[in-house]
């Protein structure tokens, strides 16, 4: 079975070479189908996936070049796969001397490219996120070059023993992922999150002790409106690092006393962060940041403290090309005191939703 899978997908990287079909563009099997979607890079090379679904102009079928290799044709619906070495891989649609979409190929990475033809029959391509490409490919269908199509017979029944096959070119085959597939990599980059919610104290009644004044219990609303700005560095591997200010306010008042006002709460964290199926479209999320917060008292009471501030945090990331939405549970431990021994214990819970833009 191995050595049949690893001639079928081993014979596509000759489409680079073969010319585009004259007529309707023939399909693979559903099993080749199949196979070519669980496929992995061959070592020391990337797999470059081209695919089209329904678009402006599904009567024509464009040509595909490949570094200005004649590569095939892409109808809607269908897709085609090719293997190919580190460097820069420049890939045209429609004419050879089109502009080309350009970028640079890693060993064992898998590319996705979205071909669109629109209602004038110009052809245009974009590379879409490893997510993206795999939920949208799933609706497309391999194409099969006809001499090769010709050759590949449909597969028999499946014997106890493996029929022999050919011997297939090792460097250049691509075989089945295994059921141990690894995490797919995402993209690196900078990230902008903006972010609003509500946070709610621990402790919605202290004794808060004023010079001057008797100690009395001061209650705090229970939860207060909060927003936040994020910009982290993320790397391929799904790890993150950035700076995070998010702020809060709560109203307070005096048990047994008149006395009220507001608490503004101002937290300033370096995080990290560790994203999961960083590739795809949903990417769960933990992370845990150190850093400072800061308040500020109004009405009755008036004045300033600071202390330092710890927090965690979990949360999905929900990523569509440069844009995603972006929801967060956070808890934070932090106490701040004034000058005067004064302290306040502002730690509590917040809920955040918010937008995400990626550079």
């Amino acid at each position: 079975m191995k050595s049949r899978i690893a001639f079928l997908l081993g014979s596509f990287l000759l489409m680079l070479t073969l010319p585009a079909a004259m007529a309707a563009v023939p399909l693979a099997s559903p099993e080749q189908d199949r196979y070519a979607k669980q496929a992995v890079p061959p070592t020391g090379k990337a797999l470059i996936y081209v695919y089209r679904l329904e678009d402006a102009s599904p009567q024509t079928a464009p040509g595909l070049w490949l570094n200005k290799r004649e590569s095939g044709r892409i109808e809607p619906r269908t897709y085609g796969m090719w293997a190919a070495g580190p460097g820069r891989l420049d890939v045209r649609a429609g004419r050879v001397d089109a502009t080309p979409l350009t970028f640079n190929c890693e060993a064992g990475r898998i590319y996705f490219i979205q071909m669109t033809v629109s209602a004038n029959g110009s052809a245009n391509l974009r590379q879409v996120s490893y997510g993206t490409g795999r939920t949208e490919m799933a609706q497309a269908r391999l194409v099969l070059d006809p001499a090769l199509a010709a050759r590949a017979a449909p597969p028999p029944p499946r014997p106890a023993t493996p029929a022999p096959a050919p011997a297939p070119v090792q460097q250049t085959a691509a075989t089945p992922a295994s059921s141990q597939s690894p995490e797919p990599r995402g993209d690196s980059g900078i990230t902008l999150i903006l972010k609003v919610g509500s946070f709610q104290l621990a402790n919605a009644s202290q004794q808060i002790v004023v010079p001057g004044l008797s100690g009395s219990t001061r209650n705090f609303s229970s939860a207060g409106m909060a927003y936040g700005l994020e910009g982290e560095w993320r790397m391929q591997n799904g790890f993150a690092f950035g700076m995070e200010v998010f702020g809060y306010s709560q109203d307070w008042t005096t048990t047994g006393f008149a006395e009220s006002g507001n608490m503004s709460v101002t937290n300033v964290f370096f995080n990290a962060k560790k994203y999961f199926r960083p590739g795809t479209t949903v990417q769960p999320y933990i992370g845990a940041g150190i850093g400072a917060a800061s308040t500020s008292f109004g009405g009755d009471i008036t004045g300033s403290a600071g202390g330092a501030a710890i927090q965690g945090m979990a949360g999905i990331a929900f990523r569509w090309q440069n844009v995603g939405l972006y929801t967060e549970f956070k808890y934070e431990s932090a106490k701040v005191e004034d000058a005067a021994g004064v302290s306040v214990n502002v730690s509590g819970t917040g809920l955040f939703a918010g937008l995400s833009v990626y550079f």
